[in-house]
């Protein structure tokens, strides 16, 4: 696909435009679990907790609080993991050029500090949920981790792809 801006021409994958729409779909998805009420949201957490109870056991973690904390915990990195993929699919800024390349990474900056803000702040308006910054860093750091996981994705299969293998 080519796209004119400026006066410049710059090709774009036909596939980004559909990485930005589950993008947002994923965003949408991350902010509704916000919306459940501490009880609901709780129930959820303890629901995962009893399919996982055997793995934790095996660990030797037999505290249900602490359980109920470590898969509140992972659910936000993983969310926002997953969040750091499309968000590194739909714009990663390594495959452009120039300027191309400083708009890509910005709106993918926008989105690993502007999601997990508002994610946060909803939760401050729903009954039995707070919005907390150690969940925003935890957030700041699963988009990260999904920035790293896919640019080493892209870097390694440009280095299979050089090899001819």
């Amino acid at each position: 696909m080519v796209s004119r801006s400026n006066g410049h021409t710059t090709r774009t994958r036909p596939g980004s435009r559909w990485w930005a729409a589950a993008l947002v779909l994923w965003v949408l998805f991350v902010w509704s679990r916000s919306l459940y009420g501490g009880d609901e949201s709780s129930g959820q957490s303890l629901w995962v907790v009893e399919r996982v109870r055997w793995l934790f056991e095996a660990l030797g973690v037999t505290d249900a609080d602490t359980m109920t904390f470590i898969v509140r915990k992972t659910a936000h990195f993983l969310e926002y993991l997953v969040l750091g993929v499309l968000a590194s699919l739909a714009f990663g800024p390594w495959r452009t050029h120039g300027r191309e390349r400083v708009r890509r990474a910005v709106a993918a900056a926008v989105v690993y500090a502007c999601v997990p803000v508002a994610d946060e702040t909803i939760q401050l308006f729903v009954p039995g949920r707070a919005g907390m910054v150690a969940d925003m860093l935890l957030d700041m750091s699963g988009c990260a981790t999904g920035l790293l996981l896919a640019w080493l994705a892209t870097a390694l299969r440009r280095k299979h792809v050089q090899l001819g293998t």
